[in-house]
C-alpha cells in the first residue's frame, strides 16, 4: 500500500511538501519523477518484494508510473507477458502493471484482480492516465480548474499545492445529508474523487481532462438469473470465495483479519483458517453491553482456533483518537465507527501485522442491512399512491410544518413529507437514509438542498431491495465504508484488504435470484449457507449489531466538553456557513434529553468544526 501524487508542470518544493503530507501511507521509501509538463510522486509501504526493486516512480520505455494498491494475480499476468517477450527484474506487481499497460494499454485493467489507483504518464503522447479499481477500494482525488491539474491519494497533498481552495456547498449538503461526501464530490470546489471503475485522461499539452467508464456492476444485473439448485449456488459461491480470499493472502509480511463475530468477518476468518491456517484475528469491544460484539468474536475465534486479540474502547481512549481524527480523515467524515476502526488498526500494528483483511461489502452484495426490508415495507405502501397526489400532499405538509415551526410537530410527519415526493425507489431510499432532511438542512445552512441528481442510474427493472443494495454499493460503501478503512489503516501504516469486494463475487451475486439473498427474514441467505459449512448455525443466528459506538452515552458525559467548546457562538460564526440558532436549539435539547438522531447531527457539526479549525483556520495545536 502506498500514496501517490502528481500535477502538470514541475515544482520540486511543492512535490516535497505533498509527499511529506502522506508519509504515513508509505514510510518505507519515496520517489519523484519530474518533467516540464508532468511530475509524479510516490511513498511506499513495502508489502511485496521488500527490496529496492519496488521503488517508484517506475519507468519502462515511454511510460512512467506511480501506483497504490495490490494486483493479486500479478504472477499469472507476468507469465502471459513473459510469453510475449517481456523480462522482469523484480517480484513486484508494480512492474507487472507497468508492462501490462505497455502491452495492452487501458485494456490491461480487465485482467487485474485487486485494488488499485494508478497514474500512468506517457512521455510520447503527453497523456497522464488515472485509473481507479472497479469497486473504489483505493482512493484517488483530482483537482482541475482548467489550468492546474493535480491528483493524490488523499486531499492533504492537494491542500499543500493549492492554498486558495473554496468549500463546495454541494459537498457540504451531501456531508450533512449522509454523514460523508458522496457523488464523487470533495469538500472543495473543482476537486473530485475519480469514480470507481473509471479512468481519466489528462493531456498535459492541451490541458484537457476526459473521464471514461471501463467497468460497472449494472450490466451483470441485466443478465438472465442463474437457473441452478441451491446446492449448486452454494458450491459455486464457496469456490469463488476461497479463490478470492487466498489471493488476499499474497504478501511478504504478516497478515491479520478484523473479526466482529458477524457473518461477513466470520466467513473470511473461517475460510482462511481452513485453507491457509495460522490466522491472527483482532476485535474491538465496548463496556456497554448493547454495543459489544467482542463476546461473539471471541466465541468464533475459539471455535476456529485463530490467534485472537481483543481490546476494549472507552471514552478516554476515544477522546485520544478524536484529537487526531481530522488528521486521519482529511475532509469532513461523520461515520463515528471510524474511532474504533482506528483503534483496531493500532492493535493490529502493535501485534506486528502489516496487512489486515476487513470483511466490508457483504451487506451491499449479499443483502444484509435491516434498512433494506424496513424501507421496502414502508415504500411499497407509499408507491401505491399516485405520484401527483404524493407531491400535492408533500407541499401541503411543507406549508403546515413551516407554519408550525418550533411547535413540536411529530418528527415522523416531517420524515413523511420528505419521502412522499420521491420519484423512484432509488430516491426514496436515499431520502430514507438521510440524517439531515430538507428542512433541517435549510435550517442549518440557510440553503435548500439541491435536487440530488444521481451520479449513477439504476434501472427500475431491478427489484426494489436490490436497487437499495446497488445504491449503497455505489455510494455508502465507497464513500463511507472504504474511505474509513483506507484512512484508518493508512494512519498507522498498515495495508487494508477487502476480500469480499473481489469483483468476481459481485458479478456472480448479480445473477443470483433475489430469493437466495433475502428469504423469510433471513438476510444474506446464500452466504449463511456457505458459512454453515464452517461454523455451527447457532453461532451465527443472532441479530445484526453493526459497528456502532456508545455516542449518546459518551457525549452526554465524558465528551460533552467537545460540544461546549466547538459550539461557542464565535466558533460557529467564524466561517459563516451555519445558522447558530439552529445548532444552539438542538444542543440545548440534547442536554435535556439525549436522542440518537440529535447526537448524530451534533456529531456531524462537531466533525466539520474540528476539520475547519485544522485545515482552514490552520490551528495545528
Amino acid at each position: 500500500m502506498c500514496g501517490i501524487v502528481g500535477f502538470n508542470g514541475k515544482k520540486t518544493k511543492k512535490m516535497e511538501r505533498m509527499l511529506k503530507s502522506i508519509h504515513h501511507r508509505g514510510p518505507d521509501d519515496s520517489g519523484m519523477f519530474e518533467s516540464d509538463i508532468c511530475s509524479l510522486g510516490h511513498v511506499r509501504l513495502s508489502i511485496l518484494d521488500l527490496s529496492s526493486h519496488g521503488h517508484q516512480p517506475m519507468k519502462y520505455e515511454n511510460l512512467t508510473m506511480v501506483y497504490n494498491g495490490e494486483v493479486y494475480n500479478f504472477k499469472e499476468i507476468r507469465d502471459d507477458l513473459i510469453a510475449l517477450g517481456y523480462t522482469f527484474t523484480s517480484d513486484t506487481d508494480s512492474e507487472v502493471i507497468l508492462k501490462a499497460y505497455h502491452a495492452w494499454g487501458i485494456k490491461s485493467v480487465d485482467r487485474f484482480i485487486g485494488m488499485f489507483a494508478i497514474a500512468m504518464y506517457n512521455s510520447e503522447s503527453s497523456d497522464l492516465v488515472l485509473i481507479r479499481d472497479r469497486v473504489g477500494v483505493k482512493p484517488l482525488y483530482y483537482y482541475f480548474d482548467g489550468k492546474d491539474f493535480i491528483f493524490a491519494s488523499e486531499l492533504k497533498p492537494i491542500m499543500e499545492y493549492k492554498e486558495d481552495l473554496s468549500i463546495s456547498k454541494d459537498a457540504l449538503n451531501a456531508y450533512f445529508q449522509f454523514g460523508y461526501i458522496s457523488s464523487n464530490l470533495s469538500i472543495f470546489e473543482n476537486c473530485y474523487k475519480l469514480p470507481a471503475g473509471y479512468y481519466g485522461t489528462f493531456n498535459a499539452n492541451k490541458c484537457k481532462f476526459e473521464l471514461k467508464e471501463y467497468w460497472s456492476i449494472l450490466p451483470f444485473f441485466k443478465l438472465p438469473k442463474f437457473q441452478k439448485t441451491e446446492t449448486e449456488l452454494v458450491d459455486e459461491l464457496e469456490n469463488i470465495l476461497i479463490d478470492a480470499f487466498k489471493y488476499r493472502m499474497v504478501s511478504d509480511v504478516p497478515v491479520g483479519v478484523f473479526l466482529s463475530g458477524g457473518i461477513d468477518s466470520s466467513i473470511v476468518a473461517a475460510i482462511l483458517q481452513k485453507h491457509h491456517g495460522n490466522i491472527h484475528t483482532f476485535t474491538i469491544g465496548f463496556k456497554e453491553a448493547k454495543y459489544n460484539e467482542a463476546t461473539y468474536a471471541k466465541e468464533v475465534a475459539e471455535y476456529l482456533g485463530t490467534k485472537h486479540t481483543e481490546k476494549f474502547l472507552g471514552a478516554e481512549e476515544a477522546k485520544k483518537i478524536l484529537e487526531h481524527y481530522v488528521d486521519i480523515y482529511d475532509e469532513p467524515f461523520g461515520d463515528s465507527s471510524g474511532i474504533p476502526t482506528t483503534m483496531v488498526c493500532q492493535v493490529a500494528k502493535d501485534a506486528g501485522v502489516k496487512v489486515v483483511l476487513s470483511a466490508d461489502g457483504g451487506d451491499e452484495i449479499f443483502c444484509g442491512y435491516n434498512r433494506y426490508w424496513e424501507t421496502y415495507k414502508q415504500g411499497k405502501n407509499i408507491f401505491k399512491i399516485p405520484y401527483f397526489l404524493r407531491k400535492t400532499t408533500a407541499r401541503l405538509l411543507d406549508s403546515i410544518l413551516e407554519f408550525t415551526s418550533g411547535k413540536g410537530i411529530n418528527s415522523k410527519l416531517k420524515a413523511l413529507k420528505d419521502l412522499l415526493p420521491s420519484p423512484d425507489w432509488q430516491g426514496f431510499y436515499q431520502e430514507k437514509v438521510s440524517f439531515f432532511r430538507s428542512n433541517d438542512l435549510k435550517s442549518l445552512l440557510n440553503r435548500k438542498r439541491l435536487l440530488d441528481k444521481y451520479h449513477f442510474h439504476i434501472p427500475n427493472t431491478i427489484s426494489p431491495m436490490e436497487q437499495m443494495m446497488l445504491t449503497d454499493y455505489h455510494r455508502y460503501m465507497v464513500d463511507d465504508i472504504l474511505t474509513k478503512v483506507d484512512r484508518a489503516t493508512m494512519s498507522v501504516s498498515i495495508e487494508g484488504r477487502e476480500p469480499l469486494l473481489d469483483h468476481r463475487i459481485a458479478e456472480f451475486m448479480a445473477q443470483v435470484p433475489f430469493e437466495y439473498k433475502y428469504r423469510d427474514t433471513d438476510s444474506k441467505y446464500l452466504l449463511r449457507k456457505v458459512l454453515e459449512r464452517y461454523i455451527p448455525k447457532e453461532m451465527i443466528d443472532r441479530p445484526k449489531m453493526g459497528f456502532a459506538i456508545p455516542m449518546s452515552e459518551w457525549f452526554e458525559e465524558d465528551l460533552n466538553i467537545l460540544f461546549k467548546e466547538n459550539f461557542k457562538k464565535e466558533n460557529v460564526l467564524e466561517h459563516g456557513l451555519f445558522e447558530y440558532a439552529y445548532i444552539q436549539n438542538i444542543y440545548e435539547n440534547f442536554n435535556k434529553e439525549t436522542i440518537l438522531n440529535s447526537t448524530n447531527k451534533l456529531w456531524f457539526i462537531l466533525v466539520f468544526q474540528l476539520w475547519y479549525k485544522r485545515y482552514i483556520h490552520k490551528d495545528n495545536g
